[in-house]
């Protein structure tokens, strides 16, 4: 049994918008909206939003989905907006996945990969963890000599020694839910944010003698966190990459790849041509062998096989038909 916690309730202060932070868009969707449908790939009985600043507007993003959102009315850390979440979970029992509503990349491949080693192990705490070239900004991972996840420094908390560990906390984490919330009560704010920190909890596991496991992911992007509108330049710039490589390696010629901007729910039958400088938005949905000329922008347009959108283009909300030259 399966439970998703996802942690929505953050300002962002840092990305200087009246706007929450998980409602930023990463290729035109809410970041909200990224996280939520790769937990909807791992088929939970019960998904939680924690929301607070702005809450209305979280909410009505993700009224479409089978969600229930807890409000988080004062924002007291990580281990504080788990701790809300007890009363919505007092039928459940198996493991509580939580989730960052900030880190988009993390695909279901991970943490399918993270859920079976929790599970394989018999473990009370698995968290996420990659080794980051430069690992400023990531609570640390601290290991004793055989190996073993002792705890997590926060940066704010490191000492310059720890500063040094490159090994960092994706803050995604797999918890025995009967343990958990028999922790979250202990935790102090003994730290310099003041706060209830969720990674407290480890070190509360190793104390109690529980088993806590990390599982290391090769694929360091994935656990990269949005704070500033640079980070959310940089995240955005990896996704069009990796859209990009997915249409291309099923058949889609791109002549300048890194000019074409795509959004999430664009589909791309093989056959398609794109020429630079063009933006394609919205549920638009290209045929085999259709072309798009140079400067143009289709949203929610749907183009039929063979046929040819010729250059400066702008388009929204069409249906073209099969062997069409556009515009006529």
């Amino acid at each position: 049994m399966l439970a998703v916690i996802i942690l929505a309730a953050g300002k962002g202060t840092r990305m200087k918008s009246p706007l929450p932070k998980v409602l930023h868009l990463l290729a035109g969707e809410p970041l909200i909206i990224h996280v939520l449908e790769t937990a909807l790939n791992l088929n939970p009985q019960k998904i939680l939003v924690v929301v607070g600043h702005k809450a209305h507007l979280v909410r009505e993003k993700v009224k479409a989905y089978a969600v229930e959102l807890v409000p988080q009315k004062e924002q007291l850390g990580t281990g504080h907006a788990v701790l809300i979440c007890q009363e919505a979970l007092k039928d459940f029992s198996g493991a509580v996945l939580v989730l960052c509503g900030d880190v988009p990349l993390l695909s279901p491949e991970t943490l399918k990969g993270l859920l079976s080693l929790h599970f394989r192990e018999k473990a009370t705490v698995t968290l996420l963890t990659a080794e980051l070239d430069d690992p400023t900004g990531y609570g640390r991972i601290i290991r004793d000599a055989t190996g073993e996840v002792v705890k997590i420094v926060e940066e704010k908390d490191a000492s310059s020694r720890e500063k040094e560990v490159r090994e960092v906390n994706a803050g995604t984490y797999v918890f025995d839910k009967d343990f958990l919330f028999r922790a979250l009560p202990q935790l102090s704010p003994e730290n310099v944010q003041k706060e209830y920190y969720l990674t407290d909890v480890i070190a509360l596991a190793q104390r109690a003698g529980k088993k806590v496991v990390a599982f290391k992911t090769p694929f360091k992007e994935e656990i990269l966190g949005i704070n500033s509108q640079r980070e959310l330049a940089r995240v955005e710039n990896l996704f069009q990459q990796r859209l990009r490589a997915k249409f291309m390696a099923e058949g889609v010629s791109f002549l300048q790849p890194e000019t074409v901007y795509l959004e999430r729910r664009v589909r791309l039958a093989p056959g398609v041509v794109i020429y630079p400088m063009v933006s394609l938005r919205g549920n638009t949905s290209l045929a085999e062998g259709v072309v798009v000329e140079s400067h143009c922008d289709l949203k929610d347009v749907s183009v039929g096989p063979g046929s040819k959108i010729r250059a400066g283009s702008i388009l929204e909300g069409l249906v073209i038909p099969p062997a069409t030259v556009w515009p006529k």
